[in-house]
């Protein structure tokens, strides 16, 4: 083929080039809209399931007189405990420390084989 006969021939060559540059950017951009349209269904799917998953307020029922219902609570019933001791005057508990003293300390030499 000669070059210098067909003017066209660099329109051949970058034409493929270009329309190929062109489509890649595109699928790119379709894919990243596609991607983040499903992200953003998956989080909405994610909080309809937490929304629905949320435990109801659960009440206790509690069987009251209907003058019992009405009445202020009666603060006589309370069980008062006693303060607990000073730390100081707590004593320890025999299973928290040994009864007989550990080993006495005793030194011992060991001779390594030197390394020739």
């Amino acid at each position: 083929m000669d070059m210098d006969g067909d003017p066209y021939l660099v329109f051949k060559i970058f034409i493929p080039i270009v329309a190929f540059g062109f489509l890649s950017i595109c699928c790119a951009g379709f894919c990243k809209v596609f991607q983040r349209l499903r992200k953003e269904r998956e989080e909405r799917v994610q909080g309809q399931v937490q929304a629905a998953d949320q435990p109801s307020v659960y009440v206790i029922p509690i069987s009251l007189s209907e003058d019992e219902l009405y009445r202020p609570p009666r603060y006589s019933t309370v069980q008062f405990y006693e303060a607990p001791p000073a730390y100081h005057e707590l004593n320890l508990k025999p299973e928290a420390s040994p009864v007989e003293p550990p080993p006495a300390y005793s030194e011992s030499y060991s001779h390594s084989p030197s390394h020739s």
